[in-house]
């Protein structure tokens, strides 16, 4: 089988505001890098104990190269193949080839009330809707990886985020290795058992995929973003989006993916 892992950074354990990045007023990046690198090695442990000739594929998500590459290439499973760099897309390197999609370091949708370092893609963005249906970039990913018919199997990161992920996909595998208490506070578990949790979850992910459903999305497609400014809103409207008022724009078409392109900021 063939897993592609995506990353994030906001929902490892340990991370609980963007100062903690920096080395003036934080632990600065490197200590986040190493916990993702871990968790990330959880899950491919996971997987590999499952089914021990898996494909696997691992995207560096955070910010596309923002803080440069988020993952320790050299400190990262060898098994695993990696996707760093400056991506132009949420999504990178997935395709029809692939059985399953997992998720680790996932943080709720923008405006969830206790979501630490809640939002979604952007601090642009307020409230982002495929279909009428309120999502953040748990749902954006499900969306994409359903588009090629791939189920996600499991996600881990903050509790409010695996919520948000139960509540849009229902029978997911989740571990939850903090819980945010406000925008930049969590209780937060004991790093060694959230990569062992991660490590049970992965490997039951493998174990019961036929039981995942990809998440589709039925054309025609309708995403609807309403941004914090309304000069957002105006060079979405550049790009081809129904202006709905100062903020808000919608985006209509037949093919998710274009349409997801066409939307990004």
């Amino acid at each position: 089988m063939k897993v592609y892992i995506n990353t994030d950074l906001e929902g490892i354990g340990g991370f609980v505001d963007w100062e903690e990045a920096d080395i003036k007023t934080g632990r600065g990046i490197a200590y986040t890098k190493d916990i993702l690198t871990a968790e990330v090695n959880a899950a491919i442990e996971g997987v590999l104990l499952e089914d021990g000739a898996a494909e696997i594929v691992v995207q560096d998500g955070h910010g596309g190269g923002y803080w440069g590459a988020n993952i320790i290439a050299e400190a990262l499973h060898p098994r695993a193949a990696l996707i760093q760099g400056k991506r132009n897309a949420e999504i990178t390197g997935l395709d029809h080839s692939f059985d399953l999609f997992m998720g680790i370091g996932v943080h709720s949708m923008a405006g969830t009330k206790n979501g630490v370092m809640n939002h979604t893609i952007s601090p642009q963005i307020m409230n982002y809707r495929i279909n009428g249906v309120l999502v953040g970039e748990i749902g954006i990913w499900a969306a994409l990886a359903g588009y090629y018919g791939i189920p996600v199997g499991m996600v881990s990161g903050d509790y409010w985020a695996v919520e948000e992920a139960k509540a849009l996909l229902g029978d997911v595998e989740t571990v939850a290795v903090k819980k945010g208490l406000n925008l930049f506070t969590a209780q937060c578990m004991n790093p060694l058992e959230a990569r062992e949790l991660i490590r049970q979850a992965a490997r039951s992910a493998v174990a019961g995929r036929e039981r995942f459903k990809p998440y589709k999305v039925e054309a025609p497609a309708e995403i609807k973003i309403e941004f914090t400014r309304t000069d957002y809103a105006e060079k979405a409207e550049r790009r081809g989006a129904e202006r709905l008022d100062g903020r808000l724009v919608r985006f209509t078409g037949n093919d998710f993916k274009a349409l997801f392109d066409q939307a990004s900021i």
